[in-house]
């Protein structure tokens, strides 16, 4: 499909259905309450237990790759960082290993299929992510990773139909061209629980703002064989 590979991203609804992310989201509530996360992360330490860990130090898990690659999923709870940026932002790295069912109810064939049918190249899953974004009021700034060999699958968990409430921003055409790109080129995803944004991540990205509001979005990145 050449409008993604020209603008950069494929903005979908409805991809999931309500019984699904409703489901998913009851997953998430008991995860939550039978590790007692809310307890962890309002702790001065880091909380290591049999199944994960909650970085809230930020000292020996102090990267992305040592969360990514760390023998638990991790809990980074940027709020516990000390840090402006994203204060409030709780990103779960592994998911999967913490709530299995997460690949039965969101199927990577069918998103590697989706990826290879739009772009014509061959890809394989490299992480996904549960991010909860609560009331963060100082959001990352516009920015790009790194390899630009790196699709995100952004499925919405949470119903954001307001620019205050997190929604997710996408820069058409950064992914080509990251200079001289105008304000009609900023395009900002408001969507229902089942939504799906893809995405180049090379091209320049963000959420919005939050007022009084909590987000969540389960994040599949792929990365091209």
């Amino acid at each position: 499909m050449e409008i993604f590979n020209d603008v950069g991203y494929l903005f979908l609804k409805k991809v999931y259905d309500d019984k699904t992310i409703n489901n998913y989201n009851q997953l998430i509530n008991q995860f939550w309450v039978n590790n007692n996360i809310d307890s962890h992360i309002h702790k001065k330490y880091d909380v290591e237990m049999e199944h994960f860990i909650v970085n809230n130090t930020y000292s020996k898990l102090n990267n992305f790759i040592k969360q990514q690659y760390y023998y638990l999923p991790v809990i980074d709870n940027r709020y516990g960082h000390d840090k402006v940026v994203d204060a409030g932002m709780i990103d779960i790295f592994n998911i999967q290993k913490l709530i299995p069912e997460t690949l039965e109810y969101f199927n990577i064939d069918v998103m590697i299929s989706i990826l290879q049918k739009i772009t014509n190249k061959k890809w394989k899953f490299f992480r996904v992510n549960l991010q909860i974004c609560n009331n963060v009021s100082n959001a990352n700034s516009y920015h790009f990773d790194n390899n630009d060999n790196i699709i995100k699958f952004s499925i919405y968990l949470s119903e954001i139909d307001t620019n205050d409430k997190g929604a997710l921003v996408y820069i058409e055409n950064t992914h080509i061209n990251k200079k001289n790109f105008k304000n009609k080129d900023i395009k900002i995803f408001l969507g229902n629980p089942g939504d799906l944004l893809i995405s180049h991540q090379s091209g320049f990205h963000k959420k919005t703002n939050q007022k009084n509001s909590i987000s969540n979005y389960l994040v599949f990145n792929f990365i091209e064989k």
